[in-house]
């Protein structure tokens, strides 16, 4: 890994003005993996439904977000025995979510303008975790959209005093045909109110996400030539630690990590160091998450969400391990409620890492063997398995 450029000299409150405002950017990229991570898997982005014999339909909407500056977008929802595809534009921003309320799975992706998709994440999750409706609570209120009456119910999320209140207005036959959201003081969130509405056959191909977005190859196509620095080799390691064991892979600037803790849990994550591109999918008993990127790094903002590191700073001290000594650098300088040790060679090899969360029980690992031979970015691909449409419940479209 290399060492990113000196920065010249300034007053200490700017410097101070300046980690601390890294250190907020870069958390918000870690809590945003910790949320898709620990949250989005409660199918939010599918409307609710009572049971599983909703007819087929075609919707038109406006949402309205009331909070900070308001705004307001389009959104159409197509339905088809216990699908959904919901399309929201703001702009020239578009985000398509696919999912299946009662399976609790949902796959959310976005793209701007005419291009194609640059982001995608996928979740799901034992319903009893995180957001997922646990109750649908009748509030006696109804009201009537374009026509189409209906009923209102408060879906009981989480007994958390601080979340917001969650409002889904219900056709006779189920459609969901109105929501809102409130913050817990009764204040408007957001409100979706319903422009048109159409009982019809739909296809199911309607209703399942385009096949190539399974495709790892999709997601890892080298955006550009990238350079091929002698002083950071090709290699292959297998590192213990406290919980986990990792395997490694990197041909620069690619790098995959595969964690497999002893509970049976898997994590990993495939990305390229110079562009905000990567796969990272987890998989446990409580639920399965998959999150896939393709875009250059933004320059106002260069953290590659893949990996945990905001620059290089040199420790001044040393370590060793299978016979070779490294050097500890801090690769999340700036950062205070997480951070990333390693301990690397000459040739850019890690024999010791050390990562601390805010969130959790971090970890520290030593390399037991390390393989210094040429590596291809196939051999970092994801297993079918754990991306294969099927293995989230999918079926796809051409």
């Amino acid at each position: 890994m290399l060492a990113r450029h000196s920065i010249p000299p300034r007053s200490v409150n700017t410097r101070r003005g300046r980690r601390m405002a890294r250190s907020k950017r870069v958390r918000r990229i870690a809590t945003c993996l910790f949320v898709f991570a620990a949250g989005a898997g409660n199918a939010s982005e599918v409307p609710f439904a009572p049971t599983r014999d909703v007819p087929d339909y075609t919707a038109s909407m406006i949402v309205r977000n009331t909070y900070g500056e308001p705004k307001e977008m389009l959104r159409s929802v197509v339905h088809h025995k216990g699908w959904t595809r919901v399309e929201s534009v703001n702009g020239d921003q578009t985000t398509v979510s696919y999912g299946n309320f009662f399976d609790n799975t949902v796959l959310r992706m976005t793209k701007t303008g005419n291009e194609d998709f640059t982001w995608m994440s996928i979740e799901r999750t034992d319903r009893s975790l995180d957001l997922s409706v646990k109750q649908a609570k009748e509030t006696g209120e109804t009201d009537n959209q374009v026509g189409e009456a209906c009923n209102w119910r408060q879906l009981i999320r989480t007994s958390d005093a601080m979340s917001p209140l969650w409002f889904s207005c219900l056709s006779a036959d189920g459609i969901e045909v109105a929501e809102k959201v409130l913050f817990r003081e009764g204040k408007p969130m957001s409100d979706t109110q319903l422009v048109r509405l159409d009982r019809t056959a739909v296809a199911e191909s309607e209703v399942a996400p385009p096949k190539r977005l399974f495709d790892p190859w999709f997601w890892l196509k080298p955006l550009r030539d990238y350079p091929e620095p002698e002083a950071l080799v090709d290699f292959e390691a297998r590192m213990v630690g406290n919980w986990s064991e990792v395997r490694v892979l990197r041909h620069y600037p690619w790098r995959s990590e595969e964690r497999r803790e002893k509970g049976g849990s898997l994590k990993l994550t495939i990305w390229n160091e110079l562009e905000n591109q990567g796969i990272w999918i987890m998989s446990s008993k409580d639920g399965h998450s998959l999150h896939a990127a393709r875009a250059q790094l933004d320059p106002q903002h260069p953290y590659n969400t893949f990996q945990l590191k905001t620059g290089q700073v040199d420790l001044k001290r040393n370590g060793d391990a299978l016979g070779e000594t490294c050097s500890w650098f801090d690769m999340t300088p700036g950062l205070s409620d997480a951070g990333r040790h390693e301990c690397l060679t000459p040739d850019g090899i890690s024999l010791k890492i050390n990562i601390l969360s805010g969130w959790g029980h971090g970890d520290s690992y030593t390399a037991v063997e390390i393989k210094r031979r040429p590596v291809e970015l196939r051999e970092m691909l994801p297993p079918p398995g754990l991306i294969d449409p099927s293995s989230w419940g999918f079926s796809v479209s051409d």
